[in-house]
């Protein structure tokens, strides 16, 4: 087991016991290591902590780089203290760029040299020991932790892995998405029957985006809470960084060994224009629109889809830190599906929170660090939402931001393409798409018709979307 999943291992209750009632002693140490992270900036010294993990430094395999891990003795003689230093749980990545033994005085840092060099992609870890040789046991452990992740980048911004994991364990993959990623699609294929396998994704800052209950995601596994797609998922706007997929095999699975195939890619085709406003529509009557979209990432063979219209609201209010903005959208039967997104924040560094419930009952929340987050609810009961907008942490003071809620419904009317016909693009081409709009009727009070154009690839995830926004409509 590596040294990242064991820390420092099992210690022996009955043997340090015994030592301490002896009157055994060790010093204490500081120590200031390189951290590389997508959240390192909240530690209490930004940028390093007291062992040293390199996520984001972009480290490649075979590649070599050498950190500057510092030291201090607070205890002890007031003296220099000769100390080895040595490695364990390493698989070979880890060494010293100096001597093996160093002195350390007391309150005076020093500085150790580790070179990192990982044979493989993947994350390699190993515990660095300081040791006084004339203190029982080890005086000091350092964890040294790098990741190698293999960038999504042209020309195919895909990465593909076929493996084997066992019953009630797991494997895991780092995968680079760049700035500016517009979707990341994550695919699990070649399961064998009663294989109960699922993938997790792990945002860059360490916490899983699905629910990682036992219960959710797992192919070959009924549970009637489970509302995870099992073979694929998609999330937009993916946070830039090193994400981690993790595969593992349930408890239960019906084979020991469970076998599979894992595809992560970049999907990216932009429409331009993005919103293509209609500013009057006739109830009833077809309004042509059109859009030219290019692809942006590896090739893509797709096909557009349309659907029914959305009734949207559409504010850019203000909030400070500790306030809350409150706002409702009541809707009735037969109600599609129901987004609430805010985003586009006057202060870029502000951090605000959204929250739907239905009554008293929270049904969607989005809490990511930053400003862009969105709830989207499924076939929604008919009834009142409640929206809160709560203002975490607004360095500024106050912000403006962009509010959205619109619900769609074959009752509002629909957007209609040629599903079809083929959009089949390679990186860097673009072609002509069009739709045609027909509204029902007018728009409630204080509200705009809203509709999308989705292109989608064989899997049926979205590679890019264009809106159309109608501002009046006439009977």
């Amino acid at each position: 087991m590596p040294a990242h999943a064991q820390g420092a291992g099992l210690i022996d209750i009955v043997g340090a016991w015994k030592t301490i009632k002896a009157g055994a002693t060790a010093h204490e140490y500081t120590v200031k290591a390189p951290v590389d992270t997508a959240i390192d900036f909240a530690l209490k010294t930004p940028g390093f902590g007291t062992g040293l993990y390199d996520r984001e430094g972009g480290l490649k395999a075979g590649q070599s780089k050498t950190y500057d891990v510092t030291v201090t003795r607070t205890t002890g003689p007031d003296r220099g203290v000769a100390h080895s230093l040595s490695w364990k749980n390493n698989d070979g990545t880890f060494s010293l760029a100096g001597p093996s033994t160093v002195s350390l005085p007391l309150g005076k840092p020093v500085t150790v040299k580790v070179k990192a060099r990982p044979g493989s992609a993947g994350v390699h870890s190993a515990i660095l020991r300081v040791n006084d040789a004339k203190t029982v046991g080890v005086d000091h452990q350092i964890l040294t932790t790098v990741v190698v992740a293999k960038p999504l980048v042209a020309p195919g911004y895909a990465f593909t892995a076929s493996g084997s994991v066992q019953r009630n364990d797991h494997k895991s993959y780092f995968v680079n998405v760049p700035e500016g990623a517009e979707t990341l699609e994550v695919a699990l294929s070649a399961l064998r029957s009663g294989s109960q396998t699922r993938f997790i994704s792990i945002h860059p800052y360490g916490v899983a985006v699905e629910d990682s209950s036992t219960i959710f995601c797992y192919a070959n596994y009924e549970s009637p809470s489970n509302t995870c797609r099992p073979d694929v998922r998609s999330y937009k706007d993916p946070q830039p960084g090193v994400w981690e997929i993790e595969v593992e095999s349930r408890r239960t699975s019906a084979l020991l060994d469970n076998s599979y195939k894992l595809d992560v890619s970049l999907l990216g085709a932009s429409f331009d224009p993005a919103v293509q406003t209609i500013a009057e529509a006739k109830a009833g009557t077809p309004a042509a629109v059109n859009w030219t979209v290019t692809n942006n990432a590896g090739d893509l063979e797709g096909k557009l889809k349309g659907g029914s219209l959305g009734s949207a609201k559409v504010e850019r209010p203000s909030i400070s830190t500790g306030e809350t903005y409150e706002t409702t959208v009541t809707i009735g039967e037969g109600v599609e599906k129901l987004d609430f997104a805010i985003g586009g924040t006057s202060d870029a560094n502000a951090d605000i929170d959204l929250y739907v419930y239905n009554g008293d009952t929270e049904v969607g929340a989005s809490t990511w660090a930053g400003s862009e987050e969105s709830v989207s609810l499924v076939k929604p009961a008919a009834g009142t939402y409640t929206v809160v907008v709560d203002g975490y942490a607004v360095p500024a003071g106050t912000t403006a931001y962009d509010y959205r809620d619109v619900y769609y419904a074959p009752s509002l009317g629909a957007i209609t393409v040629d599903e079809s016909k083929a959009v089949n693009l390679a990186n860097g081409a673009s072609a002509q798409v069009g739709a045609e709009v027909l509204v029902a009727g007018t728009a409630p009070e204080g509200r705009q018709f809203f509709g999308e154009v989705r292109l989608v690839n064989s899997r049926g995830t979205a590679a890019g979307t264009g809106s159309v926004v109608i501002e009046k409509v006439t009977p």
